[in-house]
């Protein structure tokens, strides 16, 4: 029994979220996010290349990270032990939508890369997804944050009210509970007051997190799996870089980094 970590990153840059503003003025630089995504690469060392990057897909881009620079980074990312996973942000568009998830996994598929797991924008999710997920090989969802509710414009879209801190499958009625579905939720880790949203928890609560998943694996005597979660934008400051780099030293002590595939191994052999 074991303490695993999935270091998720999600390809978001900082002017997506400036959604007042006209799309132009919103959309992504080439030059900018491959040098970011580099720097992603580079942190992962540490864990040995063992990170998931989200490839972003949204009504104010649909195809530009399936571009060839980015296709050669993402093959890059799997050669060195990581994997690549599907990101819609659709919170502008509507909940559950096909038209992202179908195809920007068929995209990645047909560039010889094997997404098999999903988060959604703003960490959302319904059960109307999961047949998506199942429907397109993506057996893992990363979108859970336990406790989490958010509203956006007056509309819920993302609501984990309950839902468990280790990993699960999926129910079909309810996707806070487990169920029987053929997707498995892997929350976010969050522990003794702490979390492993490194972008907004202070290394403390890191830490208090990590100790307390540890503690509670060696108590009930069972594996837990959690992610632990920033964003491409992060990578533009040294020292949000450190704080990343020390946060995966501070997970390392207490348990092991694997990618979603080994994640996949882990959980099949507990017959779940």
């Amino acid at each position: 029994m074991g303490v695993y970590f999935v270091f998720t990153i999600d390809g978001d840059w900082d002017k997506y979220f400036r959604a007042e503003s006209p799309i132009p003025e919103r959309l992504p630089d080439a030059e900018r996010l491959t040098a970011l995504i580099k720097r992603e690469i580079a942190a992962a060392g540490a864990v040995n290349g063992r990170f998931l990057h989200f490839v972003h897909s949204s009504p104010v881009t649909r195809d530009f990270f399936l571009r060839p620079e980015f296709i050669s980074l993402w093959r890059d990312i799997v050669s060195r032990g990581g994997n690549v996973g599907v990101h819609c942000h659709e919170e502008e568009s509507g909940d559950g939508r096909e038209d992202c998830i179908t195809p920007l996994t068929r995209s990645l598929r047909e560039k010889g890369l094997d997404p098999v797991s999903y988060r959604g924008g703003y960490l959302s999710f319904s059960r109307e997804k999961i047949p998506l997920l199942e429907k397109n090989g993506l057996s893992l969802d990363f979108s859970c944050d336990p406790g989490r509710f958010l509203k956006l414009k007056g509309r819920v879209i993302s609501d984990w009210r309950g839902a468990p801190g280790n990993f699960y499958r999926l129910s079909y009625e309810d996707h806070r509970r487990p169920g029987k579905s053929m997707a498995f939720e892997i929350p976010l880790g969050k522990a003794g007051g702490g979390s492993l949203y490194i972008d907004i928890t202070s290394l403390t609560g890191i830490w208090k997190a990590a100790r307390s998943l540890a503690a509670k694996g060696k108590k009930e005597k069972k594996d837990i799996v959690v992610s632990a979660l920033s964003h491409t934008y992060e990578f533009s400051s040294f020292f949000k870089r450190l704080k990343i780099k020390l946060a995966l030293a501070i997970c390392k002590r207490y348990g092991t980094f694997l990618n979603d595939k080994e994640v996949m191994k882990i959980i099949g052999k507990q017959g779940s």
